[in-house]
């Protein structure tokens, strides 16, 4: 792609400036109907990229729109466009690479589009009138900068390319870091200098959906480690997380759930996870917002409260026994009014806007609570449980009687 080393950049017999300026205006205006085109025959003759859901048939027409431009702007200004092009399209074989693809798909698309830029051009020149000798070296350049697509994105492919084996060195020490009681840092090391993975000082791991498809090879980046074949897959990331990484980690898991547990230190690893697969539990049990990413820093006090069911059941059945005493249709009621009352920190004015309803119907009903619940909430300990086992409720939509 570079000037020195591409047909394209060479100065050929009929590719003196004057020309390039005349033959680039001349194809410009073709590029916005030549991008449809292009990406249309691409995904009806391939089928990799016929599967393409939103966000991929996104980046796609990006792709193309960039090689589209890029060809005409190295008609135009060999040299200028030169290095940048070269770095794009290493970088085009590198993410092949890092996903375990073949660079088959890629090459395919090259050569569809060599197919219908010369049909363009051909468009061009017999609406345009251009001679044969200008036709020709369009000829030339496109199928020169095809082959340097070629070529470089393969240069690209070798650097990226991850093994079977690579693959299965880093499920290792993932598992590694996750093992309790944990290894020996200095074991970790060893693997991870064998594997090529710098070791973070934080990291967060993330849950996903195992019910779901998961792609075998996603490219995930050579930070990232992962275990995507288990029953319960799970991958690391080195924290820490940013809003963009989140963004970027959606799009090779269009579909699934995901939940992103605490940044937290390497040794730790195997608590983030934790929180992250408890969170996508209760995602799926309704109690979490239903979205693609569960951010376990945004629902922490849900998490902690419904950290064991089994404790949680029994402070509510000691703490909120005394409703049992009320008729069941009014059980409710006063457990909203409770609830509501200790938010307030006892301001029964405060409780009574929460509730949507007179101060005077917050106190009567709360001389009926402390008639049965008695010294116990004037004691903190006994508050905080309580408060905790109503919330719990809250939470889950339950209400004082079930």
């Amino acid at each position: 792609m570079y000037a020195e080393e591409s047909a394209v950049g060479g100065d050929r017999p009929f590719g003196g400036m004057a020309r390039r300026h005349r033959l680039a205006a001349m194809l410009r205006p073709e590029l916005p109907s030549l991008v449809d085109e292009l990406v249309r025959e691409i995904r009806g003759a391939l089928p990799d990229y016929q599967r393409l859901g939103r966000a991929h048939g996104v980046i796609l027409r990006r792709r193309v729109e960039y090689l589209a431009k890029l060809f005409v702007d190295l008609v135009e200004h060999p040299q200028s466009a030169g290095e940048a092009a070269g770095k794009t399209c290493r970088a085009l074989g590198r993410v092949e690479g890092h996903a375990g693809r073949t660079l088959d798909s890629l090459h395919a698309a090259f050569r569809i589009g060599g197919r219908v830029g010369w049909r363009r051009i051909a468009r061009v020149g017999r609406r345009r009138g251009l001679s044969t000798e200008d036709v020709s070296w369009l000829a030339d350049q496109l199928f020169a900068f095809l082959d340097e697509l070629c070529a470089r994105s393969t240069q690209g492919y070798r650097q990226g390319a991850v093994t079977d084996a690579d693959r299965d060195r880093r499920r290792r020490l993932l598992h590694l870091v996750l093992r309790r009681p944990s290894v020996s840092p200095f074991v970790i090391d060893e693997l991870a200098a064998t594997a090529g993975w710098v070791v973070p000082d934080q990291c967060a791991l993330v849950a996903l959906d195992g019910g779901r498809y998961l792609p075998r090879a996603p490219a995930l980046g050579p930070d990232v480690l992962a275990d995507l074949r288990g029953p319960v897959p799970c991958m690391l990331l080195p924290g820490p997380v940013t809003t963009e990484r989140i963004q970027r980690l959606c799009l090779p898991f269009r579909g699934t759930h995901l939940a992103i547990g605490p940044t937290v230190a390497l040794a730790e690893a195997a608590s983030s996870l934790r929180w992250a697969r408890q969170a996508l539990r209760l995602v799926a049990e309704g109690v979490l917002p239903d979205v693609p990413v569960t951010v376990c820093a945004e629902h922490y006090s849900t998490l902690w409260l419904l950290a064991d069911p089994g404790l949680l059941r029994q402070v509510a059945r000691r703490r909120l026994a005394p409703f049992a005493r009320f008729p069941v249709k009014q059980r409710s009621r006063l457990a909203d009014t409770l609830f509501a009352w200790l938010q307030a920190q006892g301001n029964a004015r405060e409780a009574a806007a929460r509730l949507s309803v007179h101060p005077r119907t917050v106190r009567y009903r709360m001389r009926q609570i402390e008639t049965a619940f008695g010294a116990g909430l004037r004691d903190p300990d006994v508050r905080f449980e309580i408060e905790s086992a109503l919330r719990a409720l809250h939470v889950l939509n339950v209400s004082c009687d079930a």
